[in-house]
């Protein structure tokens, strides 16, 4: 390779550098200024809630969401819950119905689902939902006492159409689940951050709250419904697309973290990245492509020096040296997120991953655009 062309390669990396610096550093700023702050809340509200679980094969799992909605400090009787069953080929209804018969004053309703993917098992039960605020979550998730008391009151109080909330990984006992929980950790920070600074790029599907009519207004212009994956994000592009980002927030508070399960192993869990990076080609939002193009470059810039060291060992020195300052870049933001969620001791793995999420980000990201992926 001639000096030139070197230079140019150089010069290329350092521009993407410097772009990932400017976005990790206004995430980071975004976070903090939720803990300075502190968020605005109501905890006294007579709203009514319909929460939605779309669940496929789930017969294990579902009693989790379920108890803990009946355990729910909110007033029961402003409280509706949705099951819609997406085809399942297990127990899932039956385990449902179950519970439902045991618990005559809870109001929930189990439906079959019109379409098929979670996406359309969403969609339905928004439709059939009767209440002014919607609430979702995951088939597989724990949910706080607190949970919809803390996000509806944190709604309210700040006039919003869209609440992101936490989500932490559990378990979190074998290595394989720290780095899971650790990675995982990262997006709901920059998750957190970027909505704090009223720029939403990411959110979770497992913790969300929003408007009831709005969310069917803004249904209608959606077009990725055929898309595997991305139930909540589209929804949040069209929210900030239409109502402004100013109308999304980032509920801060342990009272309302969503415990979701980790992967069991390697292959579960690269089919969820790809699944999540597959509806990438999708997004029409110039502030979530830029973002996700400004992190692949960077990463795919890094993984570039490595590769680079084989015909010029120098680059593994180059390597080293970028991965440091990536360490540096990401330290302020993982340490704020692990020590709310109670994960500090993962820090300790935090510098050695960075050795390996380049190649991880590339891996996931051109496997995900290229494969076909499906939700189950």
């Amino acid at each position: 390779m001639n000096p030139e062309t070197l230079n140019i390669l150089m010069n290329i990396i350092l521009v993407f550098s410097g772009l990932y610096i400017l976005c990790i550093g206004t995430f980071t700023f975004g976070i903090y200024n939720i803990f300075s702050n502190g968020n605005i809340r109501n905890d006294k509200t007579n709203n009514k809630v319909s929460v939605l679980i779309a669940a496929k094969n789930e017969e294990r799992n579902i009693l989790k969401p379920l108890q803990s909605l009946a355990n729910q400090s909110f007033d029961k009787n402003n409280l509706e819950i949705i099951i819609v069953d997406d085809n399942s080929t297990d127990l899932t209804s039956d385990v449902v119905l179950e519970f439902i018969k045991r618990n005559p004053n809870l109001n929930v309703r189990l439906v079959k689902a019109g379409g098929c993917g979670k996406k359309q098992a969403v969609s339905q039960a928004l439709h059939l939902a009767g209440n002014d605020i919607i609430m979702v979550t995951d088939a597989d998730c724990e949910l706080p006492p607190r949970w919809i008391e803390k996000t509806v009151g944190f709604m309210v109080a700040n006039d919003l159409k869209m609440v992101l909330g936490p989500v932490l990984l559990s378990p979190c006992d074998t290595f394989f689940e720290k780095i899971q929980v650790l990675e995982h950790l990262s997006l709901i920070a920059s998750t957190a951050g970027a909505a704090s600074i009223k720029m939403p790029v990411m959110c979770n599907g497992a913790n969300m709250a929003y408007d009831r009519l709005a969310a069917l207004e803004v249904e209608r212009y959606r077009t990725d419904m055929d898309i595997a994956s991305g139930d909540d994000i589209f929804l949040m592009e069209q929210f900030s697309k239409h109502y402004g980002s100013r109308s999304i927030n980032f509920l801060m508070d342990e009272d309302a973290i969503v415990k979701t399960q980790s992967m069991p192993d390697l292959k579960s869990f690269f089919r969820q990245r790809r699944r999540w990076v597959s509806k990438t080609k999708a997004y029409t939002s110039w502030k979530i492509i830029v973002t996700a193009l400004i992190v692949l470059m960077f990463n795919l810039s890094v993984a570039g020096l490595f590769v680079g060291g084989f015909f010029h060992p120098a680059f593994f020195l180059v390597f080293a040296l970028f991965t440091l300052m990536k360490f540096m870049v990401d330290f302020p933001i993982l340490r704020k997120i692990t020590g709310f969620m109670n994960q500090r001791e993962l820090m300790k793995w935090a510098f050695p991953l960075e050795f390996v999420y380049p190649f991880y980000v590339v891996f996931t990201t051109f496997s995900g655009i290229f494969s076909k992926v499906r939700w189950k």
